[in-house]
């Protein structure tokens, strides 16, 4: 009796451990999810702000061009190529920082998961390596109940023919 119970005890413990297993990859597609969507989020703030940006130098630009188109002196005309230049190079400036930024964003994204997903890998490892020690012990209990029970038969069988014996 006290062996039926210890074997259900440790396949308890199997099914808690395989039950975990699943929470971890539960975990990693949370984390997965998680990240996923923070990237998402910075990469449109940062898509905003650049649309904004970008449509304000633009107009920086049209107006240098008409001030430029409209200038009659020297001192006019090198006023709004300055302001022209001064535009156009805030604005590929930007566009740089922009991409610069989402490849960073891209970069920490990738690594966040790489990172979730190795952590995911060596729960499962170990939670794999307990599966199978735990069946090793099953399997090990069991031929030891086995064992023991064709012993109990045997020497039954023993003293039940002894006793016919003498009968």
């Amino acid at each position: 009796m006290k062996k039926i119970v210890l074997s259900l005890a440790v396949i308890g413990g199997l099914v808690f451990t395989s039950c975990k297993k699943d929470a971890a990859q539960e975990n990693l597609d949370n984390k997965l999810d998680s990240i996923t969507e923070q990237a998402k989020d910075t990469l449109n703030e940062i898509k905003e702000e650049v649309a904004e940006t970008v449509e304000s130098l633009e107009s920086k630009i049209k107006e240098a061009e008409e001030e430029l188109k409209k200038a009659v002196t020297v001192e006019e005309k090198q006023a709004a190529t300055k302001k022209l230049n001064d535009a156009k190079a805030a604005l590929a400036t930007l566009k740089g920082e922009a991409i610069s930024t989402a490849e960073e964003v891209k970069q920490e994204a990738t690594a966040a998961a790489n990172k979730a997903g190795a952590a995911a890998k060596n729960t499962v490892k170990n939670a794999e390596k307990k599966v199978e020690k735990a069946k090793e012990e099953i399997k090990t209990k069991t031929i030891t109940v086995k064992d023991g029970a064709i012993k109990k038969a045997e020497n039954k069988a023993v003293l039940t023919s002894d006793d016919l014996k003498t009968r």
